[in-house]
């Protein structure tokens, strides 16, 4: 028969106290967010055969909305937009919050 101190030695959890390899780096599933504001919905895009000037009906002055890119040198945001879809628009439609 076993004694208490032998059943108590044999199941102890081993738990590994070392510091992780820096061979391999860590990862996360967090990311920065950057934030700007619309400060002009002035229409930018004009679409041949249309007399109407468009790109930026989805945007509303004013709102706060999520940068996910930048993009052609850091003249257009990938903004995501009031349809919930991702666009680019001018980076001087925008400001930094």
């Amino acid at each position: 028969m076993l004694g208490v101190a032998s059943v108590l030695h044999s199941s102890r959890a081993k738990f590994d106290v070392r510091p992780p390899s820096t061979s391999q780096p860590m990862t996360t599933s967090w990311q920065p967010t950057t934030l700007v504001q619309c400060i002009s919905v002035k229409p930018w895009l004009v679409y041949p055969g249309c007399d109407e000037p468009g790109g930026c009906h989805d945007l509303t002055l004013g709102r706060i909305y999520e940068m996910l890119g930048i993009e052609a040198g850091g003249a257009f945001y990938r903004i995501l937009d009031d349809s919930g879809e991702d666009f680019l628009y001018p980076a001087s439609h925008f400001k930094p919050v």
